[in-house]
């Protein structure tokens, strides 16, 4: 694992791309397939940005390619007026819960301009369950990860809803995801169930809520644009119901308002989500996606 500094404003393309440049080939121990690179922004960025963490994403490297003429830095970063000798490829970008790495108990202080700073092995552990491989769903290592039903419960809702924002962020940027086709629809069942993590398992327009009953939490979720319509698989166009309420909105076709967070039956009913968090918080990303 290692730490690469960068600007927000090359956050994006390092998504979109998988992409990142560096001056020198690490060496002891050199670069390996499956590696993470964690993102983190500049602390100069985090002021001015009033940003509470720094790492929200983490590129799973490639492969490294000697830029021996810098034709690669020009094509890739016009506007930087440099050029680097080596360039970084990731194979996938992996959301993360938004963390500090001076916030953890490490073994040492990871600051600095070096890129790409190596992680110690016992620092790692540390690092790990902040990870959301499912999230991005990419395989995991053979780790002990926090899954989605308790991600609210240990991160907190706060860090929770912006992980699923980190998602949807990935999602807007990388081409594999933004497509769908009438025979195949790209659904991150990790997701969803985040979704329900944030909420605790209670239906956003009742409230309701089956494990004081039951004694199993459940909860279902439901696309605003349906995905065989062209809809995405982001946080903007799911709601988390109760069955009652899913298989109403089903069986109604209940139009959802998403200036009002009401939903608007054919009766002339309108029933407003009583906990609209993650779709009164639009990122601006998102907003051509839905």
């Amino acid at each position: 694992m290692r730490r690469l500094n960068v600007r927000e404003a090359q956050i994006d393309a390092c998504i979109r791309d998988s992409m990142f440049a560096i001056p020198a080939r690490p060496l002891n121990p050199e670069l390996l397939p499956g590696e993470l690179l964690l993102l983190q922004l500049s602390k100069q960025d985090m002021i001015r940005l009033k940003h509470r963490h720094r790492i929200n994403f983490a590129l799973v490297f490639s492969h490294l390619e000697r830029d021996f003429d810098g034709s690669i830095s020009r094509r890739h970063w016009p506007s930087e007026g440099r050029t680097w000798k080596w360039i970084v490829y990731g194979s996938a970008t992996i959301p993360t819960i938004p963390f500090n790495l001076e916030d953890l108990k490490l073994s040492r202080d990871y600051s600095g301009q070096t890129n790409p700073r190596f992680i110690a092995p016992e620092d790692e552990t540390h690092i790990e369950p902040l990870i959301q491989w499912a999230l991005a769903q990419a395989p995991e290592p053979d780790l002990q990860l926090i899954k989605p039903l308790q991600v609210a419960e240990e991160f907190g809702k706060y860090r929770t809803l912006d992980a699923i924002f980190n998602h949807d962020r990935i999602a807007t940027l990388e081409p594999s995801t933004r497509s769908t086709t009438s025979e195949r629809f790209i659904r991150n069942p990790a997701l969803a169930d985040t979704l329900k993590s944030y909420y605790d398992h209670h239906c956003q327009v009742c409230g309701n809520d089956f494990e004081p009953t039951y004694g199993v939490p459940y909860v279902e979720s439901h696309h605003i644009h349906y995905l065989r319509d062209g809809g995405h698989d982001l946080s903007q166009n799911i709601v988390v119901l109760c069955p009652n309420h899913h298989r109403i909105v089903h069986a109604t076709g209940a139009r959802f308002d998403k200036t009002s967070l009401t939903y608007d039956y054919p009766n002339g009913l309108k029933e407003p989500l009583i906990l609209p968090d993650h779709l009164s918080r639009t990122p601006k990303f998102n907003q051509l996606y839905i």
